[in-house]
């Protein structure tokens, strides 16, 4: 009888330890990627701002422009755009930040 209560405090002592790792792991997942996919999102702008100076010899004004003519999609829920033209043949400055 004893010998089943230990294995029982055993077993439950290690599925308590996995079922830790398993949530930090998944909160690591969801929440530890803001940054990596904040700076993906500004390169992927940048990258269609580049794009438009090429084809068009000039940046875009501002981001609706790329959304319109370029295919890019803002998610203004998610996401705070940050988007200044000081010029048409200076690279605008491209910030995104995480609501």
């Amino acid at each position: 009888m004893q010998r089943r209560r230990a294995l029982l405090w055993i077993i439950t002592v290690i599925l308590c330890l996995y079922l830790g790792i398993v949530f930090s792991g998944m909160q690591e997942f969801w929440g530890g990627n803001g940054p990596r996919r904040t700076t993906a999102l500004e390169n992927v702008l940048r990258k269609a701002a580049i794009q438009c100076y090429a084809l068009e010899g000039a940046y875009p004004p501002d981001l609706v422009y790329l959304s319109r003519h370029y295919g890019i999609v803002l998610d203004t829920d998610k996401y705070f755009y940050y988007y200044e033209a000081f010029s048409s043949n200076i690279m605008p400055q491209i910030r995104v930040y995480e609501k």
